[in-house]
């Protein structure tokens, strides 16, 4: 598990990605639920959150969007 303090430094809630899609993400790529690894709890549909890697750097914003 990676080690990142999850506690709200920003507005905005964290989800963190696996290594192997962050080259993907970093150039604009979605991110999908298979490729999170951990994230703030309590997020909701349609709300903005910052991704980032294993190291907590930021490498974009994103739409969440929640699907059964």
């Amino acid at each position: 598990m990676p080690d990142i303090d999850m506690k709200q430094e920003s507005i905005m809630n964290k989800v963190v990605i696996k290594d192997e899609a962050v080259p993907f993400v970093a150039r604009g790529g979605r991110v999908f639920s298979r490729q999170v690894l951990i994230a703030s709890p309590g997020i909701e549909d349609g709300e903005t959150v910052q991704i980032v890697d294993r190291d907590g750097h930021p490498l974009s914003t994103a739409y969440v969007y929640i699907t059964t």
